[in-house]
Formats: structure tokens, sequence, C-alpha cells
């Protein structure tokens, strides 16, 4: 039977050889400028947009295939995600058409065709359903952040069509005058500079309505005023939202009142007892804006926030210490700690001797009487941060008993200086009372060192407990919580707070919470970019 098992091998392997050439036909230049090939190329192209969440179709409808069947746009939304392979021959059709870009004429007025909206299906219905992708050049401008990291340099046509498909880009940065070395932007926000162009990604309906989701034009000019801060995705977006951190002065206050129709604007506690007001007038300058009913939802470091905050304010216990952690190992019990604590002030009072407005945000009045106690008695070294001038000449006063055991320092400008310091110590002393967000107080958690803080304080509060640290109320208990956090701290692991805070903030942990916030009260008031997971402050 071997004549027969020869013939059935040759037979299978001429098939073999047949499909491949058949393969290979498929896939020539010849059969790839077909029609059929061109449609199933141009239902992909509209699958990829759909999929990222892009209701465009101008960027297919622009090249030679011709318009594409309603029902087609339709369905494609519901298909997966394109193949690498894809990927690729859409960036080849892309190559190819070139009229979605130069030509393209804008509104003149940004600010009065600009709408943040949400696009919803209501939107798109009203628009006719044919939103369509512009690119504004903006000369001798620089849009900032690599998006999602993308530093490739590439053409200008090649980088509209990766811009699509990157969920984090929103412009494409290029030497000033030039079409090539381009790279994808995640921040259109316009910085003057006269080495570069920045082409910013529209979204326009037939009515010439920008639907953007970047943000209000009037966005970063805001951001000069000091209350006002910027929100960004987890990708450094910025995003329609600006976060109200500090009590506000007149010509403030009109700027919020002009725009928050157009920006959503929310609070967040972050300096002293804001949103409340202090009697005396001494840090708010007399302001006296309700801010705890003045935005639309608030996130506050109150233990009962129903005692300002009506109930149509939507409210969030957050602050922005649970952002933004340094990243530091777990400490290594093996090396001693070189200082017993370590204290954050501030400088702006030191001529008068730390008793103006920083003494009293830092409650530096209560560390001298603290010093008394840990220098006399239990000859502890500690570190007074920027409790000196910067010109290092004068110092704010401390007990004679702390002579030869406390340092102090001038402001340290490199906050990897004030890490040094904290990271050898046994703990971090946070007296203060109004203060609404101790980035300290994270900071140390995050590096392993336990926090002895005014049972008191604004906010922080939530940060304690038996696996970071100790409270104190006043003097009365002081030594008591004094000599527990010393113990502890040289005990492996009876204290675990890197491991508590990393579990429960950061920018992971926070910027989900705050995403989730957002989409559940005032998902109609923003458009996120796509692929926005979190939201970040």
């Amino acid at each position: 039977n071997l004549p027969t098992i020869l013939g059935v091998a040759g037979m299978l392997m001429a098939l073999a050889l047949l499909t491949f050439f058949l393969v290979f036909l498929a896939y020539s230049d010849d059969l790839r400028s077909a029609p059929g090939f061109e449609h199933e190329l141009q239902r992909r192209l509209t699958r990829v947009f759909h999929h990222n969440g892009t209701h465009v179709i101008e960027a297919s409808s622009q090249t030679h295939f011709g318009e594409l069947p309603k029902s087609l746009v339709e369905t494609s939304a519901k298909e997966p995600s394109p193949s690498l392979a894809e990927k690729s021959a859409i960036q080849a059709v892309k190559a190819r058409s070139a009229a979605a870009s130069a030509g393209s004429h804008l509104p003149e007025d940004l600010d009065s065709h600009w709408s943040g909206k949400p696009n919803t299906a209501e939107g798109q219905k009203a628009s006719g359903n044919t939103m369509r992708i512009e690119w504004k050049k903006h000369q001798k401008k620089s849009c900032q952040g690599y998006a999602d990291g993308d530093s490739e340099e590439r053409n200008l046509e090649d980088s509209k069509t990766a811009c699509l498909l990157n969920e984090a880009c929103i412009g494409i940065e290029c030497p000033r005058g030039a079409v090539t070395s381009c790279t994808l932007r995640a921040v259109a926000n316009l910085i003057d500079y006269t080495g570069s162009d920045c082409y910013e990604k529209l979204e326009i309906d037939a009515n010439g309505k920008v639907h953007s989701t970047g943000v209000h034009p009037a966005y970063n000019s805001l951001l000069k005023e000091y209350p006002f801060q910027q929100v960004t995705s987890q990708h450094g977006n910025q995003v329609n939202i600006i976060l109200v951190r500090s009590h506000m002065s007149p010509h403030q206050t009109q700027l919020y009142e002009k725009y928050k129709n157009d920006i959503l604007f929310i609070g967040i506690s972050s300096m002293n007892d804001y949103p409340l007001h202090s009697d005396s007038g001494t840090y708010d300058g007399g302001d006296r804006n309700d801010y705890c009913s003045m935005f639309p939802g608030f996130l506050h470091m109150m233990r009962d926030p129903a005692k300002c905050f009506p109930p149509t304010t939507k409210t969030l216990l957050m602050s922005q210490s649970d952002f933004s952690l340094p990243d530091f190992p777990e400490r290594d019990y093996s090396i001693p700690k070189k200082y017993d604590f370590t204290y954050s002030g501030s400088d702006c009072d030191v001529h008068s001797d730390c008793n103006g407005w920083c003494g009293w945000s830092k409650n530096f009045s209560f560390v001298r009487e603290a010093l008394k106690m840990m220098c006399g008695e239990y000859k502890l070294k500690g570190v007074l941060v920027a409790t000196k001038d910067k010109a290092n000449t004068r110092a704010c006063s401390i007990p004679e008993s702390c002579k030869g055991l406390i340092t102090q320092t001038t402001y340290l400008p490199n906050q990897m200086d004030y890490f040094n310091y904290l990271k050898q110590s046994r703990f971090a002393f946070l007296p203060q009372v109004h203060d609404a967000s101790p980035r300290v107080s994270t900071q140390a958690l995050a590096m392993d060192v336990p926090i002895l803080m005014n049972y008191h304080i604004m906010g922080g509060w939530k940060y304690v407990n038996e696996k970071t640290g100790e409270y104190f109320h006043d003097m009365s208990d002081f030594r008591q919580s004094l000599e527990k956090v010393l113990k502890k701290s040289d005990i492996p692991k009876a204290y675990e707070p890197r491991k508590w805070v990393l579990e429960n903030y950061g920018n992971k942990v926070s910027g989900k919470r705050l995403y989730d916030f957002v989409m559940a009260n005032f998902a109609d008031r923003v458009n996120l970019p796509k692929g926005t997971k979190a939201l970040l402050c």
C-alpha cells in the first residue's frame, strides 16, 4: 500500500500549497483595492471607533470608501475590540485620508460654541448624530503630558490615527511649523511656547457645537486663582471639574458665579477649617460665603457632615491628603532610628516667634508645652522642620531643655529632604487643630512611620487607628499616648501604617472613589475622556 500512501500525501501537499497561494492572493495589493475588501476594512474601522466610545463616523466616511450604512453603524458597537493587525490596517487607511484635518473650519468663538456636557443619546439625536472629529491648530502653543506614556514620534497624519486609538490622547504636539516628529498629548492646556504647535482634538456636531471631553476654554485661566484646583483622569487628562479648596475673595466668587453652569465646581477640605469660618475672620478675611451650601458637592473632613451641609449638597469623606502617596519600602527594623520624632511647621511668622497665623495653624504653642516633657523628661531627639527663617538666622524659640536634642530646619524646598528626616523618625508628631488635610500624616504612614495626632484636628483624624498610631486630646493625656507610641514603634508589626494606608488611600483607591462619586451624582454634568476609571486631584 506504499504507492497509495504516497499518493494521498502528495494530494494533501498539493492542497496545502493551493491554500497558501489563495491566502497570499487574498492579501495582495491587487485584492486590497477590491470593493469587498474596502467595505470590510471600513466596517472594522468604524468598529474601532465605536469600541473606543467615540460617536464619530467622520474618520471613516472621509476615506474613499463612501458613507457607512446606518445599520452597520448601529450594530458594529457590539463587536469585540480590534486585533493588532486590524489596527495596522486602520493606520494605513488613515494615512491615505488626510481630508479630515487641514481644511477644517472651526467656530471662531469656542467659548460660545463649547459644550462639556456628556454626549448622551438625546444630544446625539438633537445634533442629527453627525458628530465629527476636527483638529484645531494652536500655533506657538505646547500641549502637555504624553498620552498614556506614548512618546513615539510620528508624522501628523499617523499621529491623528494613533490619537483616535489612544484613550488618553486629546491633542498632538508638533515642532513649530512642522508635520513630523509629532507626539500624542494628554492635556491640551496650551502653554505658550514658540517652538511647537498644538493640535487640539475636537468633536463637533452638525450645528457647529463643540462637544468636548476636554475642559472649558476658561479652565486653565481659573487655575491661576489659588482656591481653584484641577481634576485629572488617571491618564493625566484634565476634566471639566474644578475643586474649590479654600475661602474665596469677592473677585474669585464672581468668577465662580460666572462659570458655575459650564464647569462642575466641587468643594474640597484642604485649608484650615474651610468650609467653616473663623469667629474672628483671621484667616478668611471676613469672607461670609456659605460654602457648605454653595456647591452641588463637597469632599469634606468632618465627623458629622450633617451639621454643615444641607441635604441638597452631595458629600464624600475625602481630603487632598488621600491622594499622591510617596513610594517607599516597608520599615527595616534592623536599622536603628536616628530621631524619635519629626514635626512639620511653617516659617511665615518666625520673626514673630511663631505667634502668628502659621504658628496658630500648626499649633506651635502646644509644641512648646509638649517639648518641655519630651526633652526635659524623656530626652527625646526630634526635628522641627521649617521653624527657622529662610536666611537661617532666626528660629522659633523652644525650651532650654531641648538644647542638643532638637534640630530646627529652614523650609525644605526639596521634599525628599523632609522625607529623609521623617523616614529616620520613630513617629510623626501632628499637634495641629486647624488643619483640614494634613498631607504629612499620610506621607508618614506611606513611609511606615506611625503618627501621634491631636484628636481635635479638623481633618486627618480618620487616619488614626490601632495599626497607624495614637491620639491625644491635650496635655492631660499626652504622656500616656507618647509612651504608647514610643513603645509600639519599636515592636515589629505592632503598627503597620504603610500596609494600612496603601490598602485604604492613594491615587488608585481614592481616585476610584472620587470617580464613583462623580458618576453617581454628576454624570449629567461632565463628559469624561474615554477610558477614565479614576479621578485625581
